[in-house]
């Protein structure tokens, strides 16, 4: 396939130039992690770190702050988005299913005007935020629809953290889809905290915030543990606790866009959360 390299992004630069060389095709990434936080006033980008089939690259920066990542499990990142002002804002990236991103199980043909010619080339990419929360758990992926319609939340019986959740969504034939529940299971340990119901016309879902944090006697055990929903229109929750020795806030809402999916992971609790983004 053809190489083309991307705008530079951020301010001036520093006085170090660290480069990654990656041996595509048989090299390719697979996850990114790095830490945010505040500096000279702005919450910025301290570090990154990159990790392929083959190798780990990194601490590039200051590795300090809050830590975030994504564990690479289900996919090859194909491509980046994000946040600049002077510094490194915020960074983001979009993932393909490994079957895809290479060609394999998908119409492709060769030809002497195109290098390589596949119907893959011509998927929407949807942009993938987070997910936010405690490290490990399994992940899981809702995929992408055209609206989230309905958002079910459980809590823990007295416990600080959210237990499982679960949406309905509408696909693109106008069919009501009702996703697995995310989290923990057993009726007899959970109460229902919320359920969050869109109008159905001219509303919709545009972004996540919280916190995530230990879960109080479980040992360490991190999960989500307060969840609010942002529409075009309102704001639903806070759902859960918000303030706590080692929480952690997050967010979605810093780019206008609309959610059209969720991922994350689970571990007993709804361990991480994040969402799949049209951008306007």
């Amino acid at each position: 396939m053809g190489k083309s390299e991307s705008s530079f992004f951020g301010g001036v630069g520093g006085d170090q130039l660290d480069t990654v060389w990656i041996d595509y095709p048989n090299e390719y990434l697979t996850s990114i992690s790095g830490t945010f936080d505040n500096y000279k006033g702005s919450v910025v980008v301290k570090s990154l770190c990159f990790g392929t089939n083959l190798k780990h690259y990194g601490p590039y920066g200051s590795d300090t702050g809050t830590r975030f990542s994504y564990d690479g499990k289900g996919g090859v990142i194909v491509g980046f988005h994000g946040r600049v002002d002077q510094y490194l804002d915020a960074v983001g990236i979009y993932v393909m299913p490994e079957s895809l991103a290479f060609g394999r199980n998908s119409t492709c043909e060769n030809n002497s005007t195109h290098e390589l010619s596949c119907s893959m080339s011509r998927m929407p990419m949807p942009r993938e935020a987070g997910p936010w929360g405690a490290s490990g758990g399994k992940p899981w992926d809702d995929g992408v629809y055209s609206h989230v319609i309905k958002v079910i939340v459980h809590g823990g019986v007295s416990l600080n953290a959210i237990r499982a959740i679960q949406f309905e969504y509408v696909n693109r034939d106008a069919k009501s889809v009702l996703s697995p529940m995310h989290g923990g299971s057993g009726e007899d340990e959970m109460e229902l905290l919320s359920v969050v119901n869109l109008d159905g016309t001219d509303e919709y879902l545009s972004g996540i915030s919280g916190f995530y944090g230990p879960v109080k006697g479980y040992n360490g055990l991190e999960a989500i543990t307060s969840i609010t929903f942002h529409t075009n229109k309102t704001i639903y929750g806070p759902y859960g606790e918000e303030s706590g020795a080692g929480y952690t806030c997050f967010t979605s809402t810093a780019s206008p866009g609309k959610v059209v999916g969720f991922h994350g992971r689970n571990d007993g609790f709804l361990s991480a959360i994040g969402v799949h983004m049209e951008y306007f």
